[in-house]
C-alpha cells in the first residue's frame, strides 16, 4: 500500500515572521491557488504554535482545549479555516508546533519542566535561546502537556506535525523526572561528562532513548487521531556532533514518517561545502524512510532578503537527484518585495512538478558504500595521541610560518571535539572525491553492516573513525571473504563499538597489518609517500603528500605494498632523508576479496586540505577493486546520479551542474558541454532527455550503450527505456 507521504513532496512554510495574524486578512482562496500553480508546492506547513520571542510556543493559532491563544488568533481558527482551501487545491496541510523554546514566565508556572545541566542551573537562564527563553525535558510532565497540544492539533482534521524540537540540550538533562528514569533504569546516579567512566556513555544512549521515547508517544497521539497522519521531527545531519543534542536520525525513523534535517545556506568567509544539501539527503535516505532536506530561501541570516538564484536551484536539485523531498522557508515579506525572486524557486519546483512520474520508486544503482558510523560520532576519541597536538595551520606569510605550539591537549573533552571535527572532515573527504570522480555510492549505517546488507555493493568504504562492534566486524570480514571489496584507513575499524580499542589480530590481518608499532611524528607539511612502482595514476618515485599523522605499520607475508612513507622530517626546507620501511597502502587478498588499507587518514587530509593527489587515490583504489557500470566523461563539478524506477523497464539518470563562478554564494553556472556518457545495458531502446524534451542518439559497442549530452545547463533527467 503506498501513501501521499511516500510520493515525491514539495514542501514548504510560508512564513509571517512575527505577524502571524496576517493570514487571516489574506484571500486566502487566492493565495493558496498562487501557492499550487505557481511556487507549485503539494505540502505546506502552517503555523500552530509560534517560534518567536519570547518564546512563545505555548500560545496556539488555531482553537484547542485547555490552550491559550496567540494575540490576533482570538476569533480566528487558522488550522481549520485554512484547511478548507488546501484541500481546494490539493495541498497536504501539516502544521509546525515549537517544541523547543518556551517563556521564561511559562517555566515559573510549571516548576520541574525545565533541563537542567549538571550544575543545577536551568539550560535557558545559562543560555537563553535566541536570547531570550528556556526549554523543556521529554521526560518532565512536560510530556503530557505537549501530547495533549498533538492531540488537540490532529483534531483539527490537518494531515500532520512537524516538531520544531524539542531538543535534550548540551549537558542536560539533569532534572528530577531524568534522575529517577535514570536511577530506576540503572541502579545510578546520573554522571558528568567523563569520557573514561563507562557509565557517561550509558547516560548518553538514555538520552537518545528519550528523545525516541517521547517521538514514539508522540506518533501514537497522532495515529489514535488519524492512523495515515504523519508525524516528524529535526532528526539531525550526518554532523558528528549530534549526539550532543540527542539526535540519532536512525534510531527515530522508527517513529517518524520522514528524516528530515536542514540543509541550509549560510555565506562565510571560510571554505563552504559545494554538496551540502546532497549530502544531508544520502545521509537521510540511509535511515530507510522518505528523506526532507530543509533549507531557506533566504540570504543565510538576512531573512528579508533572497539567496542567490542559483543556490536556490542546486539545493533542489542536489536533494531530488538523491531520492529526497524538499522544505522551502518562504516569506509574505519577501515575496510581496520582489515577487520575481521566486521565479527560480518556482521555475525548479515546476519542473519537478512536470515530471514527477520520473520521482517515484526509484532505487540506488550504486556498487560503493560509505559508511557513516553513529557508533563512531558518539564514543570514538583516538588513541593515536599525535591527533592531539597543536601543528598550527601550516601557513606561510610575511617570513612566519605558522607551526603550532606543540602542545598536545591532554583533556579529554576537547580531544572528543578534535576527533568530531577530523570525522568530519572525513566524511565530507570521501563524499567529495567520489560525487567528483562521478562514481555511484551509497551512504550506509551502523545497522546495514550485516552481510546480507553488503552483498548488494562490490565495495564498502570505511572513513577514517569508525568503532564496529565484533558482530559487525564479523560481517564486514564474511563480504570480504565472499568476494567484496574493502577500503579502510588510519584506525578505522580498530575500536569496538563503545570506542574501546581493538587492536586485535583478528581485525589486523584482514587489513594486511601484521603488527602496529607506533605512530610518524604529527608534522604538517613538508612529509611524503614515495610510489615504488607505477599504480593509481602515478608513475614510479612520485612523490605524494602526507597527511600530517601516518601509522607504522608491517605488513602480513602475501599482500602488497605499492606506496611507501618517506623517512619523517622534523622541519620545512630540510633535505629528504629517503625511504622509510613503513608502506603507507597495504593491498591485500583476503578469501575471494580484497581490502586496500591507508596507514593515513586519508578522508580527513582530503576533506581538510583537497589536495588532488589524495582524491585521486581514493578514485583510483576504487576503480582498482571494481569494474563500474556507468562512465561520465564530464567535469568533477557535474554530479551523477542513476536509479532504476521498481516495477518499470526504466533507469534515471539525474544530472546536476554544480559548475559555478569560483565563490560563494554562487551567482553563474556555466553549461557544460559534450558529456560523453558509457552504460552498460544492452537492453537500452530509447534514450530521452527530459529537460530539453528530446531523444538522444547512441551507439552500441557490445554490451555498452555510448551517448553524448550536448548540453546540460542546470539539471537535466535522463531517461533511458529498457527493451
Amino acid at each position: 500500500m503506498s501513501y501521499w507521504w511516500q510520493r515525491p513532496l514539495r514542501m514548504m512554510r510560508w512564513d509571517y515572521m512575527d505577524d502571524f495574524s496576517r493570514i487571516k486578512n489574506e484571500d486566502l482562496d487566492s493565495l493558496v491557488q498562487m501557492k499550487k500553480e505557481k511556487l507549485h508546492i503539494n505540502c505546506e506547513w502552517i503555523v500552530g504554535t509560534p517560534g518567536v520571542s519570547p518564546g512563545l510556543g505555548y500560545l496556539t493559532t488555531f482553537n484547542a482545549e485547555g490552550f491559550e491563544r496567540y494575540p490576533g488568533f482570538e476569533d480566528f481558527d487558522s488550522l481549520r479555516t485554512y484547511l478548507k482551501y488546501a484541500r481546494k487545491y490539493g495541498i497536504r496541510l501539516l502544521v509546525y508546533l515549537n517544541m523547543h523554546w518556551f517563556s521564561y514566565e511559562f517555566a515559573k508556572a510549571h516548576p520541574g519542566w525545565e533541563q537542567i545541566m549538571s550544575n543545577g542551573e536551568p539550560y535557558g537562564k545559562v543560555h537563553p535561546l535566541y536570547g531570550n527563553g528556556t526549554t523543556f525535558c521529554v521526560n518532565s510532565p512536560w510530556r503530557d502537556w505537549a501530547f495533549r497540544l498533538i492531540e488537540e492539533t490532529m483534531k483539527t482534521g490537518v494531515d500532520g506535525i512537524f516538531l520544531d524540537g524539542p531538543v535534550v540540550y548540551p549537558d542536560c538533562c539533569y532534572c528530577e523526572s531524568c534522575k529517577k528514569k535514570f536511577k530506576e533504569k540503572y541502579g545510578e546516579d546520573i554522571p558528568k561528562e567523563d569520557w573514561q567512566n563507562p557509565l557517561w556513555k550509558v547516560f548518553i544512549e538514555f538520552r537518545e532513548d528519550s528523545m525516541a521515547d517521547f517521538l514514539r508517544d508522540a506518533q501514537e497521539v497522532v495515529s489514535r487521531i488519524n492512523p495515515e497522519g504523519v508525524i516528524f521531527l529535526n532528526a539531525g545531519s550526518w554532523q558528528p556532533g549530534s549526539w550532543r543534542v540527542a539526535r540519532d536520525a536512525k534510531r527515530l525513523s522508527k517513529y517518524q514518517n520522514f528524516s528530515l534535517a536542514e540543509a541550509f545556506f549560510h555565506p562565510s568567509t571560510g571554505r563552504i561545502n559545494l554538496y551540502q544539501s546532497a549530502m544531508t539527503t544520502k545521509y537521510l535516505r540511509a535511515t530507510g524512510i522518505p528523506a526532507v532536506t530543509a533549507f531557506h530561501y533566504c540570504m543565510g541570516p538576512w531573512h528579508y532578503t533572497f539567496l542567490n538564484p542559483e543556490e536556490m536551484k542546486l539545493s533542489v536539485f542536489q536533494a531530488v537527484s538523491c531520492n529526497g523531498n524538499v522544505w522551502i522557508g518562504g516569506s509574505t515579506y519577501r515575496y510581496e518585495y520582489k515577487p520575481d525572486g521566486c521565479k527560480p524557486l518556482n521555475d525548479a519546483l515546476g519542473l519537478l512538478e512536470r515530471n514527477e512520474n520520473y520521482l517515484v520508486d526509484l532505487e540506488p544503482i550504486s556498487d560503493t558504500a560509505v559508511l557513516f558510523s553513529s557508533q563512531t560520532a558518539r564514543y570514538y576519541i583516538s588513541h593515536i595521541t599525535g591527533l592531539y597536538k597543536d601543528l598550527g595551520s601550516g601557513k606561510e606569510q610575511d617570513l612566519i610560518l605558522d607551526l603550532g605550539t606543540g602542545k598536545t591537549v591532554i583533556d579529554w573533552n576537547r580531544r572528543k571535539l578534535i576527533c568530531e571535527n577530523l570525522m568530519s572532515f572525513a566524511y565530507e573527504g570521501y563524499f567529495t572525491a567520489l560525487t567528483r570522480n562521478h562514481i555511484m555510492f551509497d551512504i550506509i549505517l551502523d545497522e546495514d553492516l550485516s552481510l546480507e546488507k553488503l552483498s548488494r555493493y562490490k565495495v564498502l568504504v570505511i572513513p577514517d573513525f569508525a568503532c564496529l562492534s565484533d558482530k559487525q566486524w564479523k560481517a564486514i570480514e564474511e563480504f570480504v571473504k565472499g568476494g567484496g571489496s574493502l577500503i579502510t584507513s588510519f584506525d578505522a575499524g580498530l575500536y569496538n563499538e563503545k570506542g574501546e580499542p581493538r587492536f586485535i589480530e583478528e581485525r589486523l590481518r584482514l587489513l594486511g597489518i601484521r603488527e602496529i608499532e607506533g605512530a610518524f611524528p604529527a608534522v604538517r607539511g613538508e612529509n611524503y609517500i614515495i610510489a615504488k612502482e607505477d599504480i593509481f595514476g602515478f608513475n614510479r618515485g612520485n612523490l605524494i603528500e602526507r597527511s600530517p599523522y601516518a601509522l607504522k605499520v608491517k605488513a602480513v607475508g602475501g599482500s602488497h605494498s605499492p606506496l611507501f612513507f618517506m623517512n619523517p622530517l622534523e622541519r620545512v626546507y630540510t633535505p629528504l632523508r629517503g625511504e622509510s620501511n613503513y608502506p603507507a597502502v597495504i593491498i591485500n587478498s583476503y578469501g575471494m576479496g580484497r581490502v586496500i588499507y591507508f596507514a593515513f587518514p586519508i578522508g580527513t587530509f582530503y576533506g581538510s586540505e583537497r589536495i588532488g593527489t589524495q582524491e585521486q587515490l581514493i578514485k583510483s583504489s576504487i576503480d582498482y577493486l571494481r569494474e563500474p557500470m556507468i562512465k561520465v566523461s564530464a567535469p568533477p563539478t557535474v554530479e551523477v546520479e542513476l536509479y532504476r524506477q521498481k516495477n518499470r523497464n526504466r533507469l534515471i539518470l539525474f544530472l546536476v551542474n554544480n559548475t559555478g563562478d569560483m565563490q560563494r554564494p554562487i551567482s553563474y553556472i556555466n553549461p557544460v558541454s559534450n558529456i560523453e556518457i558509457s552504460i552498460k545495458d544492452s537492453s537500452i531502446k530509447i534514450i530521452y532527455s527530459v529537460v530539453s524534451e528530446s531523444n538522444i542518439q547512441f551507439e552500441r559497442n557490445g554490451e555498452d550503450v555510448n551517448f553524448v549530452i550536448p548540453l546540460l545547463e542546470e539539471f537535466d533527467i535522463i531517461k533511458f527505456e529498457e527493451v
